[in-house]
């Protein structure tokens, strides 16, 4: 973290108040945005008064850029260090996370109008079958258009974001599909218990709306304003639900576009600053395994980003 008052940090550092840091958190959270990109982020942040905004208050690094590293992810690290370890993703498209990497515990992506799993030998959670049934029955039904907000009101718009009923194309590009997504992934948390053991867990959480609302609409329209305005409200929610679980989390969040992305760490408690260092998405997977003293073997891509003091601690 970048400080005025660097030398009162070095002083505090060398200070017994320094061994009261707080324990590691028993969840780790990893939000993925697609198409999510720096300009995009960076022109919407002052209107975001939820989970976005939560999120950016701790280190946010601006100039990211998004890069996967080859070998072990970070879900089969801790697997490995620790067995009983759960590593939970949840998806709104079919496609590995590379977060969670091979053989999570479960695996859910959406695919046309249900979430389904890659995992046959897995157990299905009760919730699955709730959330499907639930999305189904609210695709039965039209979606009236959303209601926008002033400073979207001056951008080009088509549909508002309206759905027929039936329309599961449109149900995927609007914030609909969020909202399901992160859902599945409360009742995850819950019917699973992560977060309330003993070793931490992992939930990677791929968000997929972002991205086709804007090949649907474009990244200027008033529907994109639209659903960054609800990805914001719907994180903020799903963050307030681990908090009255009592949960002991941090989060990470990242964009997945070309070019320039935003990159984020935060935990409850801990304020942060903008940074504009040049980082990569492959930074993470240190920096995650540090704040939970997971040890990594030598040779792992990235590094643990200095900015992020709560999560990258002096040794």
């Amino acid at each position: 973290m970048i400080r005025a008052v660097a030398l009162a940090a070095a002083a505090l550092l060398s200070s017994p108040l320094a061994a009261q840091a707080p324990p590691p958190p028993r969840l780790l959270l990893v939000i993925s945005v697609d198409q999510l990109s720096g300009d995009l982020f960076d022109e919407y942040r002052g209107q975001f008064t939820g989970g976005l905004a939560r999120i950016a208050s701790g280190a946010l690094f601006r100039n990211g850029t998004s890069r996967e590293a080859n070998g072990p992810s970070l879900g089969e690290f801790m697997k490995a260090h620790w067995p009983a370890s759960r590593n939970v993703a949840v998806s709104g498209q079919p496609a590995p996370d590379p977060i969670a990497g091979q053989n999570p515990d479960q695996h859910w992506f959406w695919t046309a109008t249900k979430f389904r799993s890659d995992l046959t030998k897995a157990r299905v959670p009760s919730v699955v079958l709730r959330v499907n049934a639930a999305v189904a029955a609210a695709l039965e039904q039209p979606r009236a258009p959303l209601d926008a907000p002033p400073f979207c009101q001056s951008r080009p718009r088509k549909s508002e974001l309206a759905r027929r009923a039936g329309d599961a194309d449109a149900l995927a590009a609007s914030p609909e599909l969020d909202g399901d997504t992160l859902a599945l992934a409360a009742g995850l948390v819950d019917e699973m218990q992560l977060g309330h053991r003993a070793d931490p867990d992992l939930l990677t959480i791929d968000l997929s709306a972002t991205g086709n609302v804007a090949r649907s609409y474009g990244a200027g329209s008033e529907e994109m304003c639209l659903q960054l305005t609800e990805l914001d409200r719907d994180i903020g929610d799903f963050l307030s639900l681990l908090d009255s679980r009592g949960i002991d989390y941090a989060v990470a969040l990242d964009g997945i576009a070309p070019g320039q992305v935003p990159i984020a760490f935060w935990r409850p408690g801990f304020s942060g600053a903008s940074v504009d260092t040049a980082v990569e998405t492959l930074d993470m997977v240190p920096t995650l395994a540090a704040l939970v003293e997971l040890p990594l073997p030598a040779g792992v891509p990235g590094r643990c980003l200095e900015g992020t003091p709560a999560f990258c601690p002096q040794r």
